[in-house]
């Protein structure tokens, strides 16, 4: 009998439908057992396609692994998730979400714990990435990018974009104004944390007459026509653009960048747990990790993934190593309604 969730546990669960914005090494039990069918929930466009010509076909079909990939938004399929969990057996074997969802998911009971003992590749895990729920896929410093042609001296801090000389071109992007809170707090305070610090800057770029998008792929056509010049966003979407011929550069910010991790996790419910697992050890084969770098632009999250050539050069961090910090998402799930809320009539005042 599915027990019913305590007080705490149900104000998660509403909270994210709102939202949805050392073992031993022992690689043969997991593989041993795994086949059969595996469902993928994911987003969709280049992300699924790529997981199908890096994971699917090379390394998962070999092994008698079949995947079916269920697309959709990141909060409809979460939703889904939450409306399941009362069922002994979900339709879902692997959930890909955001680093912060992912850790909202695994606070309302609703991932399986991981270990090497399940995902043998988990030991090849950066350090300061790895945790017991959901796995890192990729990652990618948010940058401030900015148009070659019509910006001849490049911003050097978050606080450069409130300067007259961008009032009006910053483009900000509405589905990811966590992390410009987060890049506002680190400029202004030192600690990305400090929410509240980070407002009366942001008020001022949101009513200085610059633009939201709600989806990132609107950045690259309003850099390229000129209707923004600047904006913060991750370095992945700059060598993405570039690839495609639109005249953008990274400049990394001195205080330094916030990381946006794509994770990966597997419900407690899933129906091939085996395969599921099977699923994120190949997610993590220096392969597959190597294929994401090369066509999107993220860096690797296995130590094994070590990028060379073209691709290294082109995903290279400066010389001048910057700082890169991982958000506390324990703060950020406290935090989390308070500013969707603030951020919401902030737009909406505009």
């Amino acid at each position: 009998m599915t027990e019913r969730p305590s007080g705490a546990s149900r104000r998660q669960l509403l909270g994210l439908g709102a939202a949805a914005g050392l073992l031993p090494f022992m690689p043969h039990v997991a593989r041993a057992q795994a086949s059969g069918r595996v469902v993928v929930s994911t987003w969709g466009g280049d992300y699924a396609k790529l997981l199908g010509s890096n994971i699917d076909q090379p390394l998962l079909a070999p092994k008698n692994i079949e995947v079916t990939q269920d697309v959709g938004t990141e909060p409809a399929r979460v939703a889904k998730l939450i409306a399941q969990r009362r069922l002994p057996r979900g339709n879902v074997d692997i959930l890909c979400t955001q680093a912060p969802q992912a850790y909202d998911l695994n606070e309302a009971g609703l991932l399986e714990p991981l270990d090497e003992s399940k995902v043998p590749n988990m030991r090849h895990l950066l350090p300061e990435m790895r945790n017991s729920y959901a796995l890192p896929h990729i990652f990618s410093p948010q940058i401030i990018i900015y148009n070659t042609e019509r910006v001849s001296a490049p911003p050097t801090t978050f606080s450069d974009l409130m300067s007259d000389r961008f009032k009006g071109k910053v483009g900000l992007l509405d589905n990811s104004f966590i992390y410009i809170v987060m890049a506002a707090a680190l400029q202004k305070t030192g600690d990305a944390m400090n929410f509240d610090a980070a407002k009366p800057d942001l008020e001022k770029l949101v009513k200085d007459g610059n633009r939201t998008y709600t989806v990132t792929d609107a950045f690259a056509p309003a850099l390229r026509s000129g209707e923004i010049d600047v904006g913060p966003v991750w370095q992945a979407r700059t060598i993405f653009w570039r690839k495609a011929g639109v005249a953008v550069q990274s400049a990394f910010p001195k205080e330094g960048s916030i990381i946006y991790v794509s994770s990966m996790g597997v419900p407690k419910n899933a129906p091939n747990k085996a395969a599921a697992f099977a699923y994120l050890n190949a997610m993590l084969e220096p392969s597959a990790q190597r294929g994401f770098a090369d066509s999107m632009g993220y860096l690797p999250t296995s130590s094994q993934a070590t990028l060379e050539g073209e691709v290294a050069q082109r995903l290279a961090l400066p010389e001048r190593r910057p700082k890169l910090i991982a958000p506390d998402y324990a703060k950020l799930a406290a935090a989390r309604d308070g500013l969707n809320d603030w951020w919401r009539r902030l737009l909406d005042g505009r």
